[in-house]
């Protein structure tokens, strides 16, 4: 009798998930109590109870002005690890060692819908280093990771992905336009790499370069986030160095390898 009853706890909970998944990578909004329960055609009691033990593991997270349930960063950085996990095996060292190297945080990232997703974040010890935490979440448009990741689609697909309405104000070098979003992601496709110099956080300057499968399509994007004062001339060595640790992991998609 317990056995069954877990059972079905987990599978209902398992329903709850699924439902948040799926509305939040189409829509990029949570939902409600009452949109949930509507969805799944339960009680709202029940689903209150099931998203509540789903919000003390973390693995969903509510909004405390919407009362909107959407999904945890615990949960969607598990989701993008298990969706390559040959990366995953091979990230943390690769992304520790460009820590220590350039004294920074590093951080790997994959597209989550309209937004950058931290799945690794490794910082150095041996300094004061800017916020990074894995499951965090930030715009595609305004960041370094941001443009690598746009970098492996067509404009087109750009476009219909962000919209041609204004883009949400961000830092004060963030794009104001697709047009010039495009413009950007251009360059960073040409160079091979990106940077955002205070288009997200006016302090923070941000270099990425594209971890690639043998087909040539983007998978993640490594990424250094640095505060401008520590940059200074060492733009040229801290991109060369991202560049170098996104080649390594593309090798993880390589079947040869």
């Amino acid at each position: 009798g317990v056995a069954v009853t877990v059972s079905t706890n987990i599978g209902r909970r398992l329903e709850l998930l699924a439902c948040l998944l799926e509305h939040e990578a189409t829509t990029g909004r949570g939902m409600g109590v009452v949109s949930v329960g509507g969805r799944v055609g339960r009680e709202k009691s029940q689903v209150s109870r099931g998203l509540a033990a789903l919000a003390r593991e973390g693995l969903i997270e509510r909004d405390g002005e919407t009362l909107e349930f959407s999904i945890g960063p615990m949960l969607l950085a598990l989701a993008a690890r298990a969706g390559s996990p040959e990366l995953a095996t091979r990230c943390l060292p690769v992304l520790g060692a460009l820590a220590a190297e350039l004294g920074e945080l590093a951080e790997l990232a994959v597209r989550f819908d309209t937004q950058v997703l931290t799945v690794e974040s490794v910082a150095a010890s041996n300094t004061v280093q800017s916020v990074g935490w894995t499951g965090r979440r930030t715009p595609l448009h305004c960041t370094a990771a941001g443009r690598v990741l746009l970098g492996g689609l067509a404009d087109s697909q750009v476009i219909e992905l962000i919209g041609d309405h204004p883009l949400p104000v961000a830092g004060p070098n963030a794009p104001g336009d697709v047009d010039e979003l495009l413009r950007r992601i251009a360059c960073a496709r040409d160079d091979g790499w990106a940077v955002a110099d205070r288009e997200l956080d006016p302090d923070v300057v941000a270099i990425a370069a594209p971890v690639t499968a043998r087909d040539g399509s983007v998978r993640a994007a490594v990424t250094v986030a640095c505060p401008i004062f520590r940059v200074g001339d060492r733009l040229v060595e801290i991109t060369a160095a991202v560049r170098r640790a996104a080649t390594q992991l593309s090798s993880a998609f390589d079947s040869g390898d």
